[in-house]
């Protein structure tokens, strides 16, 4: 019975199913919005056009627009990938850059660039987080005279040499303890000034012509106007045998005859924290004196010991071996160069993540009467105790190293005989004096091709001044930009470079800015890719990761956000030229466009690509 009612149902509500089906009004299928080419193209070359001017940021608006209108643009990835790079997102760049080849996979520019980008994240990564970068020293005697400037007839006629100090800007001050006398400098000046003071100590500068000086007496005296304008600030509570700024409002000092250390407060004098140091077999003698951001190195020369000092916990993290320290002066990466009472110049290569030294090496074995270290720029100089003899150490690759190239402005030079690319081109990097001393040799690859190429420095044009990001509250206006997070930061200088980048060179970050790993990895980046030198404006004790990112861009610490940076010892601006071939021109072949240069200057070595277009140059 149950069957048969269940086979009735079925025969009566088939036919009624077919009637309503057949009934119905036929939908048209989903289909995806047609691709609107010719307004994706040109957006796709607005794009372009502007990532070849270096704004990069416009360049990346415009691409995410022709991606809206035409889905199967497959050089966007290419496009997007380079100017994320510009940016400083380099993990974003790889990604698009792999999309591209997941729609290409037999391009031969693409795996190259994404090899090289890799290369030059981990290297970063590796600066950031502490790690040793192992380089050599470059050594010699140089002539006093030549090494500084100094005019034919000047003398400084030192009795005995105290400490001597350069400014950020390149200022120079070297006190003469003995003889009563501290012989100052200022950046581009040839000839040095004599102030009279009672056995000056050293000179610690806070800005371009202004600081502090100790002297032997324990008296602290603050200077402007390059030892003009001279101020009692008050007395220390031991006679002083060196001291370092920590920050705009601190800075540490030592007495070898009172074996003690402390931190003392800007400009009160107040004591902030004693430094106390591990039990030694020989007493305590605190002879130098040196700050890397948040560390401090203290040279013991009694018991033959350098002690590496956490700023921020106030404690000793470790110590090394170094025969009789008389002098300390840290390397732009964090390498610790020590002068020896026997006449020896030694570096020590740290490592800050694993707190050690992990290599110790002598760069110079014969330096009589060698008693002070200061560095100018990334070079680092010796004194003799009577100021005659100098001698110099700057640092360059041990292996292979990356220099960082960025390519814009391509033109087409038309002759009689044959055409030439012409790129502007940014270099940066560390190894500055290293690399300013050896011959670029460059090479290009288009269309398949090697072709040679040329490259020569531009003349500096003048910047703007250094860009400041200090935390809300502190300073506003003009060239400081207010900013309470690295990410803040970073969206600021984004907009700067839209509207001034051709004339921003220099940014200066406040200490007391948080960034993250990334933040900071991002910041690096963008201002290596661009020719932008980072400075780390020390308001409060600087971290270490952005101590080491100005040092690998160029920068310094700077303990005022007054007066003048460093100029460039060289310039950091470029042109390339590549001749082509009579037998071949501009046309090209969009699969094999894109332009391959190397740039090798010693170990020094620097890649960049740029997509050659000509039509739409």
């Amino acid at each position: 019975m149950d069957r048969d009612c269940k086979w009735l149902r079925t025969v009566l509500l088939l036919p009624l199913c077919l009637f309503f089906f057949f009934q119905a009004v036929p939908l048209e299928p989903a289909v995806l919005p047609p691709a609107n080419r010719e307004e994706a193209e040109k957006f796709f070359g607005s794009a372009y056009g502007k990532y070849c001017t270096r704004d990069y940021y416009g360049a990346l608006e415009d691409l995410d627009r022709a991606l809206k209108l035409n889905t199967f643009l497959v050089d966007f990835y290419l496009m997007r990938g380079l100017a994320l790079h510009r940016t400083g997102r380099a993990d974003d760049a790889l990604k698009s850059l792999k999309y591209f080849l997941e729609v290409r996979p037999r391009d031969t520019a693409v795996p190259r660039i994404l090899s090289r980008f890799e290369e030059e994240g981990r290297f970063l990564g590796d600066v950031l987080a502490g790690r040793p970068v192992f380089s050599r020293t470059a050594s010699s005697m140089r002539d006093l005279r030549t090494a500084l400037g100094l005019p034919v007839l000047q003398n400084l006629g030192i009795k005995g040499l105290g400490k001597a100090e350069s400014s950020p800007s390149g200022g120079l001050a070297v006190a003469d303890t003995l003889g009563g006398r501290l012989w100052m400098r200022n950046r581009g000046e040839r000839s040095f000034s004599g102030i009279d003071l009672e056995s000056p100590v050293t000179a610690l500068f806070s800005g371009q012509t202004s600081g502090i000086v100790l002297l032997e007496s324990g008296k602290v005296l603050s200077f402007g106007d390059g030892g003009k304008e001279l101020t009692e600030l008050g007395e220390l509570p031991f006679p002083p045998s060196d001291g370092a700024l920590i920050s705009e409002g601190a800075f540490a000092a030592v007495s070898a005859s009172y074996r003690r250390a402390g931190i003392f407060s800007l400009p009160d004098l107040s004591l902030v924290s004693e430094l106390t140091f591990p039990e030694t077999e020989h007493p305590f003698e605190p002879a130098a004196a040196a700050t890397f951001g948040e560390w401090l190195a203290v040279a013991d020369r009694n018991n033959s010991l350098v002690f590496i000092v956490s700023l921020r916990e106030r404690r000793t993290e470790f110590s090394f071996g170094a025969d009789s320290p008389r002098d300390l002066a840290w390397s732009p990466f964090g390498d610790l160069f020590v002068v020896h009472e026997k006449g020896e110049v030694s570096k020590t290569t740290i490592s800050f993540e694993t707190m050690e030294a992990v290599r110790s090496e002598t760069v110079i074995r014969e330096a009589p009467g060698a008693w002070s270290l200061f560095s100018l720029e990334d070079r680092v100089y010796c004194l003799d105790v009577a100021g005659f003899s100098l001698w110099e150490m700057y640092l360059f690759p041990e292996e292979s190293s990356p220099a960082f190239l960025s390519l814009d402005t391509p033109s087409v030079l038309r002759e009689e005989d044959r055409e030439s690319f012409l790129l502007g081109a940014s270099i940066s990097g560390p190894y500055r004096t290293y690399m300013s001393r050896n011959r670029p040799v460059v090479t290009s690859v288009w269309n398949e091709r090697m072709l040679t190429a040329d490259f020569r420095f531009l003349p500096e044009k003048a910047a703007d001044p250094a860009v400041f990001f200090v935390p809300p509250g502190s300073r506003a206006g003009g060239r400081f930009h207010e900013a309470a997070t690295g990410k803040e930061v970073l969206q600021i200088l984004g907009q700067l470079w839209t509207d001034k980048r051709n004339r921003l060179t220099d940014v200066a970050a406040a200490s007391s800015i948080p960034f993250s790993p990334g933040e900071l990895k991002q910041l690096a980046g963008f201002c290596l890719q661009n020719g932008i030198r980072l400075f780390a404006f020390c308001d409060t004790v600087s971290p270490m990761p952005l101590v080491r990112a100005s040092g690998l861009t160029g920068g310094t610490t700077l303990f005022s956000p007054q007066g003048d940076l460093p100029g460039y010892s060289s310039s950091y601006r470029g042109e390339v030229r590549i001749s082509l071939p009579s037998d071949e021109t501009s046309s090209g072949f969009p699969s094999r466009s894109v332009l391959s240069v190397y740039m090798d200057v010693g170990s020094a070595s620097s890649r960049d690509w740029m997509p050659l277009w000509p039509d739409l140059l």
